[in-house]
Formats: C-alpha cells, structure tokens, sequence
C-alpha cells in the first residue's frame, strides 16, 4: 500500500495535482508538453513520481530568498530529512541577506508526501572561526544519531532531525591548520574503521581530495590529502563506502578550469587509500558538471548514478544544447566497478528532461538539478532523488523524485 501511495496510482492524481493545479510549479520544472505526457506515464505505469517538497511561498518563503537549492537528503528511522539553500540569488554569497541560509532542514515522517516547516540550522548555533567547508551540505546516520556537516558548523541531532546541538570547534581552519575552503561532498560516508568521513575538493584549481575522517562522532578529526592529476579535479565529490568498496563519483573540472568533462570515478578495492582505479566516466555530462549521486541498487545488484547533463540527453542528444537538459540514471556492475571500466557505465533512463537553457544564466534561463545525496529505501523498493528546479531570475523550489528500484521496469519505457 505504501508503494501504491508514492507512486500516485490513481491517473487524476497524476494529470491534475503537481503539474496544472499549481502556478508556482508550472513556474519551477519547466518542461515541455511531451514531457508532461511522458511524466503522467512514468507515474501511472508506477515507475517515477515528482512533487515539491519545498517551494519559495508561505513559511518556506524568508525574506526575498525565492532562491532554494542544491538539496542533499538522508533516512533516519521512518524520517526523510532534506536539507539545502535559500538565497536570493544563484551565485555571490555576499548578495544575500540575513534571512539568507545555507542550511535549511525539512522533515517528512510520511516518506515524502508532506513536509513540516523549515528549520534553519543557523538557530543552533554557528562556529565562530572560519571553516574548511565552503559550499555544499552533507548528512550520514549512525544508529539513531544524524550528523549534518555545513560551512556554518558540524550539527548532530538525536531525535530524527527536529533538533541539532553544534558539535563545536570542529572542522574549522584553526582546528585543522588548512587556511582555505573549498566545495564538499554531498554523502558523509559510514567507514567500518575510519567512522564519519567528508571528502572535500583541497582546491578548485589543484587536482587534489582531502579526506577528513573521525572515529569519534566528530569530535577530532584527522585529514588525509590525495594527489590525483590534472584530468581528475573533484568537485562536491560524492561518496560511497559498501562491500569492501571505497568508492567516488565526482563532478570533475579539467584543470586548468574549464567546464567541459565527464564525471570522474575513483575506486580503492580495499576500502581506502591509495586508491585502486582512477577513470573518466562514460556518463553525459557536459558544460559545467553537475553534483552526482552514486548507490547500490539491492534489486539489480549493480551500482547507480544520478547525473545530470545540463547540455542535453545522451547519445545522439548528448550536447543537445539548444532543446533540453536531462537527469539521467546510470548503472555498472560490480566486475566492472573493480575492475575500473569507467566507460562501461549503461545508460538506464531518463529521470526528468527539462527545457535548456543554463549556460548563459540569464534570468530566463533554466537553473535546476544537484541529484547528489538520494536515499535508497530498500524496505518500499524506491530511491528518492532530491532536485531544484526553477529559473535564474527565480524562483527555484525544491522537488523529490521517487522512482522505482526496478531499473529494469524503468529502462523500458521512453
């Protein structure tokens, strides 16, 4: 029954709720007609589901911050947590305002249907020193503890998310002795020896990772930095620790800094470094990257990725600029993973084509994605993938896309 509720059996639901009855969305996904066809589909064939989780009106509107982005996502207990940004605008944090925020928390108890209000994470408290993380927001769970890294501070809360305590001094620049910031990952990893761990891009510019770990819930950690090369130069690089497996998915910017790259996969076969593989990814991703997400699907048994191509589809489409940009899912087997073939990443389907537009980031243009940090529920047999969506000139609102652990069911249809 459960299932049948996230994928909104019954057809009207689908034809008349989240994408014509509401003004905001119709100003938010933009898609086209086909494309609302084809989500009508996905959803009654119960494949793929979206609806707003936050959109910029009522107690989620703060300020003149029409701006909420880049959302990250965690389950802890029978509660979906979503954090992510209200700004007033996509780029220039000296363009915000006090009731601006890089962290913002929303909690679902009914897998995603309704949300409560916000929860700025800045309430709580705010590290006074300069920290290590600069843009991004990641959450891990151990047990019933949740832990939620942000440039404002390292937070855990013990009651699902409804309240946070700053672990304080922690991950700041005079704690660790880096003098710079840079962009992290979207996924705390759970390592069986090395505890929480954040991976965070050591500089925009330098093709290195650097690697903080605590075997202590984040009281003390310990930093370990990755040389790579100038074809891998991580951005908001997305973790995964599972069987044995050390893995990352990252958006990658070719050094010296451009935005054409495909993403970049790096895997240790031991669990840590030095790592085992490094290769540039098969998967379509063209123009300025974007953050991926990268699982293992229980039901396939082969490893997932999220990834958007803000410059089209793939194959022929792939810098199919001018007409659409996609969130895709990918997948790769186990053998391939280890054996480091990171061009024999499948193509799956087509999770959301949006009209294009990104690159020139006029105020009319589509500014959207950021699928890094989805949660699988192998219980209901569904990943939820959190998005943004909307246009430069805003408005932009927060979506959950719940689609199927059925790759198969999914890559069938258009």
């Amino acid at each position: 029954m459960l299932v049948a509720q996230l994928f909104g059996a019954i057809s009207a639901m689908a034809e008349k709720a989240w994408i014509d009855s509401d003004p905001l969305v119709a100003k938010t996904p933009l898609i086209s007609a086909g494309e609302r066809t084809r989500l009508v589909r996905l959803e009654q064939e119960g494949v793929v589901t979206i609806r707003p989780v936050a959109l910029p009106r009522g107690s989620y509107l703060k300020g003149a911050n029409n701006m909420l982005g880049w959302p990250v996502a965690v389950k802890v207990g029978d509660t979906l947590l979503c954090v992510y940004h209200q700004w007033l605008t996509h780029t220039g944090r000296g363009r915000q305002d006090d009731s601006s925020s890089d962290a913002v928390v929303v909690r679902s108890t009914d897998n995603g249907q309704t949300w409560s209000d916000p929860i700025d994470i800045k309430q709580f408290g705010v590290n006074s020193r300069p920290m290590v993380l600069g843009f991004g927001n990641c959450m891990g769970v151990i047990g019933d503890k949740v832990f939620l890294a942000t440039n404002y501070g390292l937070y855990r809360s013990e009651d699902e998310g409804a309240t946070w305590q700053l672990i304080p001094d922690v991950l700041t620049q005079a704690q660790t002795g880096i003098t710079t910031s840079d962009s992290f990952g979207p996924r705390m990893i759970i390592h069986p020896t090395k505890g929480l761990v954040i991976p965070v891009a050591g500089d925009l510019r330098t093709p290195v990772m650097d690697i903080y770990s605590s075997q202590n819930e984040g009281v003390t950690w310990h930093r370990e930095r990755v040389t790579l090369s100038n074809t891998h130069n991580p951005v908001e690089p997305t973790g995964l620790y599972h069987d044995g497996r050390l893995i990352f998915l990252s958006r990658n910017h070719a050094i010296p800094l451009q935005g054409t790259t495909h993403p970049s996969m790096m895997i240790s076969r031991t669990g840590w470094f030095p790592l085992t593989h490094r290769g540039i990814s098969n998967i379509s991703s063209f123009g300025w990257p974007d953050t991926t997400d990268i699982d293992f699907n229980p039901v396939t048994q082969r490893y997932e990725a999220v990834a958007t191509n803000r410059r089209g589809g793939v194959g022929g489409n792939e810098q199919n600029d001018k007409h659409e940009q996609t969130v895709n899912l990918w997948s790769i087997s186990k053998e391939d993973l280890d054996a480091g073939h990171a061009d024999r990443w499948r193509y799956e389907g087509t999770l959301l084509r949006l009209k294009s537009g990104w690159l020139d980031q006029t105020a009319e243009d589509i500014d959207a994605a950021h699928p890094g940090g989805a949660v699988i529920d192998a219980a209901l047999g569904v990943q939820h993938v959190f998005i943004y969506c909307g246009t430069f000139g805003t408005p932009t609102g927060i979506y959950r896309i719940t689609r199927t652990l059925d790759t198969g069911k999914l890559a069938k249809l258009p």
